[in-house]
């Protein structure tokens, strides 16, 4: 029921250029995945990002570059895709899913 007035110099598209989602911060990360064969064909078909690039792969794979200002979505969208992405780059990005691996291990064990 509150309401506020938005700044003139405010504009949410800049806000969130580098996102992912709808999530932004301040840094900066070139995001590098791998994707085999059986994920390539969906992963070509779809724009991800706006500064996406896409490689082709040998074997039928494909990797797929993000220039983004935060971790936290890429991360759930790349455990949604399990065995079939391996994270290249940034390292904190790898970091994450492992760790969110081990735990989702933990939780079954």
């Amino acid at each position: 029921g509150k309401t506020f007035q938005r700044s003139q110099k405010f504009s949410l598209e800049k806000r969130l250029r580098g996102s992912f989602g709808v999530h932004s911060s301040e840094g900066e990360f070139e995001v590098v995945l791998r994707f085999n064969a059986h994920a390539a064909d969906y992963v070509r078909e779809k724009k991800w990002h706006e500064s996406q690039q896409l490689r082709e792969l040998k074997g039928g794979g494909v990797e797929l570059t993000l220039k983004l200002s935060s971790l936290g979505e890429v991360q759930r969208w790349v455990l949604s895709w399990g065995g079939d992405v391996q994270v290249l780059k940034p390292k904190e990005l790898a970091m994450g899913v492992l760790g969110a691996a081990r735990q989702l291990l933990a939780n079954y064990a």
